[in-house]
């Protein structure tokens, strides 16, 4: 049964959803200026720079974490959407020639998904 007030997550690379959980109770996640966010039902609306690290999930008394690359974040409505290049580690991750390339590839994604939301 899902909380009546609990939080939604979606985490999103150039190539499609990679991560999805709901009924969560809390999040954090580094952001670009080098302190966390905690994000509880409620917050109010913001995007974000986030950087690359772990982002830590509460469901009920449980926490998981998964290590990102830097990205993005929106919070509205108690869903939490980050848009990353990828999960850190993971070799899935689509290599380019230059990284100016990558972060235009992923910028443009990222504003497409946005727009979509």
């Amino acid at each position: 049964m899902k909380l009546e007030k609990s939080l939604t997550l979606k985490v999103f690379s150039p190539n499609g959803l990679i991560h999805s959980m709901e009924d969560l109770s809390a999040i954090n996640v580094p952001l670009a200026n080098g302190y966390s966010i905690g994000i509880r039902p409620g917050h109010a609306p913001l995007i974000a720079e986030t950087f690359q690290g772990p982002v830590r999930i509460r469901h009920g008394n449980q926490e998981t974490e998964i290590d990102l690359y830097a990205g993005f974040l929106k919070i509205r409505n108690n869903k939490v959407i980050i848009f990353t290049a990828g999960i850190l580690g993971e070799s899935n991750l689509v290599k380019t020639t230059t990284q100016e390339t990558e972060y235009d590839r992923l910028m443009e994604t990222l504003i497409t998904k946005i727009q979509a939301e």
